[in-house]
């Protein structure tokens, strides 16, 4: 049930893929990302993937990974490929990872009519949002502009507990999307 409801409140990026130079970015209200070092396609990337079992281990997750379809999402609208997993002690909390592509990207988080407070970060050498939003302070995410309308996108959300910080959950976020940006960096 946990796994459930991870997966159901997860918002992920997606968007086409481009193979030439670097793109720039994904245009913000208000704020400018910097420009991302290069694309790096996750259409054919399952999030599943994305972390390994040492890292999943170091973050605490203990179930199987879930895998969800590339179903069409109605924050990015487009396919959003997302994997699920969640811990139970001593924490309890939940994480998917998406891997979004075709669609809006990384900008999806500016045209909603309740936005989150957004940061600008750096994840990998990729720049990032990490979205903490103040209307729902048991989760945070993270997005990583990794294409034109394509990212990688970590929800790190309470396991129904309500006892962990917002600003823990944000620092989960924040190494899910280290650990995930660096085994996609990885892969051939």
């Amino acid at each position: 049930m946990v796994v459930a409801a991870v997966l159901s409140a997860s918002v992920a990026g997606c968007g086409g893929l481009s193979f030439g130079e670097p793109a720039g970015p994904e245009p913000f209200v208000g704020i400018e990302l910097p420009p991302r070092p290069r694309d790096v396609p996750v259409r054919d990337v399952d999030p599943c993937d994305l972390l390994t079992e040492a890292q999943r281990a170091e973050i605490g997750l203990e179930s199987p990974p879930l895998f969800s379809p590339a179903d069409g999402s109605v924050l990015f609208e487009g396919p959003e490929p997302l994997c699920g997993s969640i811990a139970n002690d001593p924490r309890a909390f939940g994480v998917t990872v998406a891997t979004p592509y075709d669609g809006l990207g990384v900008s999806a988080l500016t045209g909603r009519p309740v936005r989150p407070e957004l940061t600008v970060i750096d994840v990998q050498g990729f720049p990032a949002v990490l979205a903490r939003p103040g209307f729902d302070p048991l989760f945070c995410q993270v997005l990583v502009d990794v294409a034109p309308g394509a990212a990688v996108s970590v929800n790190f959300r309470d396991g129904g507990r309500r006892n962990i910080p917002q600003d823990d959950l944000c620092e989960g976020a924040v190494q899910v999307a280290n650990a995930a940006m660096t085994t996609l960096l990885s892969l051939p």
